[in-house]
């Protein structure tokens, strides 16, 4: 049981490194009192909070990495070329009348106001745009990661399976823990998720 242990704590270890390594930080884990005093009931709790902790590590990294990647490549948003001689003079041509001048300031105001607007909505596309690209990226270096752990895991359990065989454990009891700990649904999640 000591080897067992020994490769549960160097597979921690390097989930740990290549989480440094990727992310240049370090796991915080959240304060949790000892597992065997604790009820069913409590194990349950204790999951729900790991997991509502990973989810909001997994969130704040998400963010950092978009920010840093939109500082590190900043939106540039081209103004429109503005109207031509020709536009501008025929504009001011169709209204000559005292009355009409006021309707003309008034209506450039409010074209100026579109203007503005459409810059505003040009420019926020754009970084929507970006920060969708971005999370994608991340999302997929995650996956990447993941799939190198999940790999590295199914190693771990094909080398605690060939000690147990060789140390006289049989083949139905192994099988009985594989259904016990979802091992095969896993293997079959992760098979019809790779073709």
């Amino acid at each position: 049981m000591e080897q067992t242990n020994i490769h549960l704590n160097k597979f921690y270890s390097q989930l740990g490194h290549r989480y440094n390594t990727v992310h240049g930080g370090s796991v915080h884990p959240v304060k949790v009192p000892a597992l065997h005093s604790n009820k069913p009931e409590q194990i349950d709790e204790l999951v729900a909070m790991e997991l509502q902790h990973l989810k909001t590590h997994y969130a704040d990294e998400e963010q950092r990495y978009v920010d840093q990647m939109l500082i590190e490549n900043p939106i540039v948003v081209e103004r429109r070329a503005p109207p031509t001689k020709t536009e501008a003079t025929q504009s001011q041509v169709q209204v000559h009348t005292q009355t009409d001048t006021q309707t003309v300031t008034g209506s450039r105001d409010a074209q100026r106001q579109r203007a503005e607007s459409c810059r505003k909505s040009r420019y926020n596309n754009k970084i929507k745009k970006a920060k969708l690209r971005f999370r994608h990226k991340f999302v997929c270096s995650q996956l990447t990661e993941s799939a190198g752990a999940l790999d590295y895991m199914r190693e771990v359990i094909a080398q605690a399976e060939s000690q147990l065989l060789a140390r006289g454990f049989s083949r139905a009891a192994l099988e009985r823990m594989r259904q016990n700990f979802g091992v095969d649904r896993c293997g079959a999640a992760i098979m019809t998720m790779d073709h």
